[in-house]
């Protein structure tokens, strides 16, 4: 792969990540074994520190998340929730580009082409971040003005006024977040996540007090945590906007591009392979079952987020192992890890077939429940997500982002060519299905893709060796 290292003038700074120190107690043993033993648990329990504080992290966005969507859920009338999930569809879309362009390439550059100038290297990501936000609110607000000449228009221009103010603030925390990560510092992320959630939970309870309340507010409640959040964490992470030593903004910008370009066309087809989903539903039926479906959908969010967090754990290893044991002991591997997330998603699946009715009417104060019947339907998802994730992170792992976009590709077509006409014709039941429908065309394509590859590893190393022709490396 090309020298990474040369990019940059970079000078030693003080950016390092927290040690942490452990003391274990053993037993007495032969001096072999306790060698050993010592040596296995310096090397693995700082590992599990940051392990957990990068779970804490996950859990405390997730779960404010979690908690504002079955709040607001409870608190706003149907037309106004189903208004707020549509709109945060639209955040999502607008965010899918920023995370491609700026967040995955950073996770990949930051640790390799600029370790030693990390703060240089923050400060010029941060003013690109400025200059794309204000292009995707300006797009949004857009959006805002030609949709008033929509049916749609009435209900929807004011949460998506909201997501207009609210998307510089949101990125700008999730910016800081993964500079964090890439600082090797979970610590800090949680410091912020928890920041995030104080305030977040605060200021929601007093809108809800001061009836201030409606999708608008939501987004702004928001924007509102996230600055502060991400203030509190830049605090720490101390970016040099001037300095002599780092890169040049025009080189981090072409870095950034080279490799996000591939990955801003996978979070395109990701979006429209479950999230245009809400805009179908509101295109073909009605705000009430947008609401709905986002309600539904509610109860799967927290075992996703949990998948993506420990994906950002497992990945690091995989891609290791597949160095270390070559083709055959990384099949197995693979297979240990879909076994894993497997028997998480049938557990958490079962819990919500068994008690997701009356889990609904509680959390939702009655509302909403009668379409608990497809609760099972629309968390079914969540399976096919757990049997496909050791394949996706088999291709994270070999270097070939290139059949993940491929697997996306497939299923965003059978959004548009199957999950449209079941919904025109059986509304929220139809997109149900045709949700699961995308979701098993990505399983079916990934795993068998993911077979092929571990059964071609020429190929493999001729695709490795192209993408570190492009400056491409996934870790």
């Amino acid at each position: 792969m090309p020298d990474l290292s040369a990019a940059g003038n970079c000078s030693k700074n003080s950016w390092e990540g927290a040690d942490i120190a452990s003391s274990v107690t053993f037993a007495k043993e032969p001096p072999a074994a306790l060698t050993r033993a010592r040596k296995y648990c310096s090397r693995g329990l700082p590992w599990v520190g940051k392990g957990s504080l990068a779970l804490l992290d996950q859990g405390l966005i997730s779960g404010s998340n979690f908690l504002i969507g079955i709040l607001l859920a409870r608190w706003l009338v149907p037309e106004q929730y189903g208004a707020y999930a549509l709109a945060f569809s639209v955040f999502l879309f607008a965010a899918g580009f920023h995370g491609a362009l700026l967040l995955e390439p950073m996770s990949v550059f930051g640790p390799a082409a600029y370790s030693k100038c990390l703060p240089a290297y923050l400060g010029k990501l941060l003013g690109l971040h400025s200059a794309l936000v204000l292009l995707l609110a300006a797009l949004v607000g857009a959006g805002v003005v030609v949709l008033r000449y929509s049916t749609l228009g009435r209900g929807l221009a004011a949460p998506l006024w909201g997501v207009c103010i609210a998307t510089p603030s949101i990125l700008f925390f999730w910016l800081c977040r993964r500079a964090a990560y890439v600082k090797l510092a979970p610590s800090l992320a949680a410091k912020g996540a928890s920041a995030y959630c104080l305030v977040l939970i605060s200021l929601l309870l007093a809108a809800k007090t001061l009836g201030w309340l409606s999708g608008f507010a939501a987004f702004l409640i928001q924007a509102v945590a996230a600055t502060a959040a991400g203030a509190l964490l830049l605090v720490f992470l101390q970016p040099r906007f001037v300095s002599q030593s780092g890169p040049s903004g025009s080189e981090v910008a072409r870095r950034h591009w080279r490799y996000g370009r591939w990955a801003m066309g996978t979070q395109f087809v990701y979006w429209l392979s479950g999230n245009a989903y809400y805009v179908i539903v509101a295109g073909f039926v009605r705000m009430d079952d947008v609401a709905a479906l986002r309600a539904l959908q509610n109860f799967s969010l927290p075992f996703i987020q949990c998948v993506i967090a420990l994906s950002l754990l497992v990945l690091p290893w995989a891609s290791a192992k597949f160095a270390q044991e070559g083709r055959q002991g990384f099949e197995r591997r693979i297979r240990q890890i879909t076994l894993l997330f497997l028997g998480g998603a049938s557990v958490y699946f079962a819990i919500l077939c068994l008690f997701g009715g009356r889990i609904m009417a509680i959390l939702y104060a009655g509302r909403y429940t009668h379409f608990a019947y497809l609760l099972p339907l629309v968390a079914a998802p969540v399976l096919v997500l757990a049997a496909s994730q050791g394949s996706t992170l088999a291709m994270q792992a070999m270097q070939v982002p290139s059949e993940i976009f491929f697997a996306y590709t497939l299923a965003g077509v059978t959004t548009l060519g199957a999950g449209i006409p079941l919904t025109r014709c059986w509304g929220l039941p139809g997109a149900a299905v045709g949700i699961l429908i995308s979701y098993l065309t990505f399983f079916v394509t990934i795993s068998h893709r993911c077979r092929v590859r571990l059964r071609e590893p020429l190929a493999i190393a001729d695709e490795a060796r192209r993408g570190e022709e492009l400056g491409i490396e996934i870790l």
